[in-house]
């Protein structure tokens, strides 16, 4: 308990749980009003929805790994900083657009592209900068307080969204995301510890660390297990997600103010989640608490389908409830693993193969939830979504995940079965 409460005095930990509070409250503007000005504005269609979400995510295809390379040859302090910048003034383009009477389709998919390659950038050094902070075996205790925050946020965050959507309109609801950022970028700037860059190419290629960061992933069956699991949740869960929005509008006739006020009742779950972390990965372990949720995940997602006008809050409010609580112990647990048993220097590399592997599919699985709508309609897609998603837990059922008890400082502990075997 004293080691955790270190924390809560650890000045540069703070400044980056600081930027990334601010950072993700302003984030709930623009992941609600971005589609809503898709729909309200440009009267989207579902293979529009789709179209838009892949070309948002389609950068973590296209650059992750490069991003990854970038992350372990580069101060990932100065990354982060200049992509919240360069994602404030990309922003800024939706409203202004808007304004002068020039929003259209190729502006939309400009901005999405754009913002989600900064944004590429910005969460693989993220991700890798954490352990430079931190001691390994605080690395859980951090990451949950970052996503309790990340929650806390997603709370507030949806309903003001949605009120603010309803009184001055989507686009402008844009422009807090574009502020937020800024205001992350300079919590960053205050950051004292400087990093240590470790000369590691030795003359290199830039595709051969890639090949380096592919190997790091693939040859560890604990991460290969994660990689495949955390792929196929995603591919499913795109589908629905990209029409998400779509659906509560149209199908389930929800105004801005309810829809954001769903999306607060899933990270009110994520909250839950967050606090009762630790007590859940203690008493069952860290790597069956992987197991169990990633398991769990899917059915919320499928009993959306059943959701009708006429009870949609009372239906979808719990269920996206529990799909918060369990996407947030499958998360701190599973990223934690990750940055556990990898070497810091490696840790740019690793993450940026995870994120092209688990964020890469995203694209594939927007489009294919836009097209498959179009052809079998938006309730049917929840059900695929969710049915397809559950298989995902078979990845890390099969390797060694599940014998991981916790993590210390010298590594992670097995269970006792485990060194039996």
């Amino acid at each position: 308990m004293r080691e955790r409460s270190v924390l809560w005095k650890h000045g540069d930990f703070l400044n980056v749980w600081t930027a990334e509070t601010i950072s993700v409250f302003g984030s709930q503007f623009y992941l609600l009003a971005m589609p809503l000005v898709a729909v309200m504005v440009l009267d989207a269609s579902p293979f529009e929805m789709g179209l838009l979400f892949a070309v948002e995510m389609s950068p973590f295809l296209l650059f992750g790994l490069l991003a990854g390379v970038l992350a372990d040859r580069r101060r990932r302090r100065s990354i982060m900083i200049v992509s919240d910048i360069a994602r404030a003034i990309i922003l800024a383009a939706i409203p202004v657009t808007w304004y002068f009477d020039a929003l259209c389709w190729p502006v939309m998919f400009g901005v999405a592209f754009l913002a989600g390659m900064f944004t590429a950038f910005f969460d693989i050094a993220y991700q890798a900068y954490l352990p430079v902070l931190v001691k390994r075996a605080l690395l859980i205790d951090a990451n949950s307080k970052l996503e309790t925050s990340r929650a806390s946020s997603q709370v507030a965050g949806p309903s003001i969204a949605g009120l603010v959507v309803d009184a001055i309109g989507a686009p402008f609801a844009v422009a807090a995301n574009s502020a937020s950022f800024l205001a992350s970028a300079a919590f960053l700037m205050r950051v004292k510890k400087k990093e240590v860059l470790q000369k590691m190419s030795n003359g290199r290629s830039v595709l051969g660390e890639i090949r380096e960061g592919l190997d790091i992933v693939f040859s560890n069956k604990m991460l290969r297990g994660i990689a495949g699991c955390t792929a196929t949740a995603n591919l499913f869960g795109s589908m629905s997600f990209a029409v998400m929005v779509l659906f509560m509008e149209d199908s389930l006739e929800l105004s801005p103010t309810w829809i954001g006020l769903l999306f607060a009742v899933g990270s009110a779950g994520a909250i839950v989640g967050a606090i009762t972390l630790s007590r859940v990965t203690s008493s069952i372990g860290l790597g069956k608490a992987i197991v169990v949720s990633s398991l769990l995940s899917g059915f919320p997602v499928a009993l959306m389908a059943f959701a009708q006008p006429d009870n949609a809050f009372l239906l979808l409010a719990p269920l996206l409830f529990v799909n918060g609580i369990l996407m947030i112990v499958y998360n701190v647990n599973q990223i934690s693993l990750r940055q556990s048993i990898t070497p810091e220097n490696l840790q740019g590399k690793m993450n940026a193969t995870m994120r092209f592997l688990v964020w890469g599919v995203f694209p594939i699985g927007g489009l294919l939830g836009g097209v498959l709508a179009e052809m079998i309609g938006l309730r049917t897609i929840f059900l695929v979504s969710g049915l397809g998603g559950t298989m995902s837990f078979l990845w890390v059922y099969l390797s060694p995940v599940p014998k991981v008890r916790s993590i210390s400082n010298d590594g992670i502990e097995m269970s006792d079965e485990a060194h039996a075997a």
